[in-house]
């Protein structure tokens, strides 16, 4: 019976775990390339309850700022400035419903927030959710580079330059 129990709640914390995603300017994988500044989106599969933490690991460039709490994450969510040595910096986020319950709490996109970094820059955003807040449930890594209008700019004034001499 024990074993039967600790499998039913290793599965239901592999199912929480497989419901989270972080979306990079509105898209999902593991490694982007990304302008100065881009989105951050979590995204929850179900419109469950949670408290995690969405944090840029420790060594990463660049900053999560201007965190927005969408209707998705119910009327009780929270994102809270948050830093940890050794872990890394970012926000402590709570997705609820208080007793009015508007908005509900939803499936879908529930929090969003702006990477900023500088041309070189590379981080890992990680979202860590209650109970296992020892491994990420998800995880990006970005690359900050310029964007592809100052890279064609560069390059033609390159070629200008080089043809003049």
């Amino acid at each position: 019976m024990r074993k039967m129990l600790v499998l039913i709640l290793v599965l239901g914390l592999a199912s929480a775990a497989n419901a989270m995603l972080i979306n990079v300017d509105d898209l999902e994988g593991d490694s982007f390339e990304v302008d100065i500044t881009s989105t951050i989106t979590v995204v929850s599969e179900d419109a469950s309850s949670w408290l995690g933490y969405i944090i840029i690991e420790d060594g990463g460039a660049g900053s999560l700022e201007n965190p927005i709490i969408l209707d998705a994450a119910g009327d009780g969510a929270t994102a809270t400035a948050y830093t940890e040595a050794g872990w890394g910096t970012g926000f402590e986020l709570t997705a609820s419903m208080s007793p009015t319950g508007v908005p509900p709490l939803a499936a879908g996109s529930q929090f969003s927030f702006d990477y900023v970094g500088a041309i070189g820059d590379t981080a890992t955003i990680s979202l860590f959710v209650d109970p296992e807040y020892t491994t990420p449930v998800a995880s990006v890594n970005v690359t900050v580079v310029p964007e592809p209008m100052t890279v064609v700019l560069l390059g033609l004034g390159a070629l200008f330059l080089r043809r003049r001499r």
